[in-house]
């Protein structure tokens, strides 16, 4: 508790009730003491009232210092209750803005939640278009591979039939020039008919021939082995 709750007594009422007191002493021994007596007394009672006019300054002084340090009390009080106020405003901040951070770090953890989950996600997806596109490039190096193949045993194939088909060509140029080289006297053979003799000749060199035209195109129409 504070000066301003609780004053100090104040000795200046006591003090000026004893300074009349003295004073009415003073003047009834002035007015009935003649004597030496009375004279001492007076001047006792004159060096009593100088010692109480003493005290009673220092009373006043001693008042004014407590004056002055409930003064101060009271001042210090006003300030303290002031920077608690202050402390306590503060604290509320301090406390509102705890509470802001506090939902956005929840916020923050949250979407770090999701952002880590779409992650997850799009590592998994993009995983598999990597399997995809593995397997897609093997299946196509696999499919160029298998094309260039067949591609080479296309090109020895038409290799092939080209020299068959200048065989079947170089037959039958040779039948054409065996045929126009045979003179009137070899069909109209003396010792056969003509009918009967061209007939068979015409059987022979149908079957020689055409084994071998046969033979040719079994050779052009072979498919190659895979």
């Amino acid at each position: 508790m504070f000066a301003s709750d609780h004053p100090m007594p104040r000795p200046t009422h006591r003090v000026l009730r004893g300074l009349i007191a003295l004073s009415l002493a003073v003047s009834a021994s002035v007015v009935f003491a003649q004597s030496d007596k009375d004279a001492e007394q007076t001047k006792r009672l004159r060096l009593q009232m100088r010692q109480i006019q003493q005290q009673q300054q220092e009373a006043q002084e001693a008042q004014a210092k407590a004056d002055q340090a409930r003064q101060q009390a009271e001042q210090s009080l006003k300030a303290q209750e002031s920077d608690l106020q202050k402390q306590r405003a503060a604290a509320g901040n301090a406390q509102r803005k705890a509470a802001v951070l506090d939902k956005e770090l929840e916020k923050l953890k949250a979407d770090h939640e999701r952002l880590k989950a779409d992650l997850a996600a799009l590592t998994e997806k993009h995983q598999g278009v990597l399997a995809t596109a593995k397997a897609a490039q093997e299946k196509a190096a696999a499919a160029e591979s298998r094309l260039t193949q067949e591609g080479q045993q296309l090109t020895q194939q038409l290799q092939r039939c080209t020299a068959d088909n200048a065989t079947l060509v170089g037959l039958g140029n040779e039948l054409l020039v065996r045929y126009e080289s045979k003179g009137l006297g070899e069909v109209l053979s003396a010792n056969e008919p003509f009918v009967q003799t061209g007939r068979v000749k015409l059987e022979n060199f149908k079957s020689q021939y055409g084994q071998r035209i046969e033979a040719a195109k079994v050779k052009a129409g072979d498919s190659p082995a895979r």
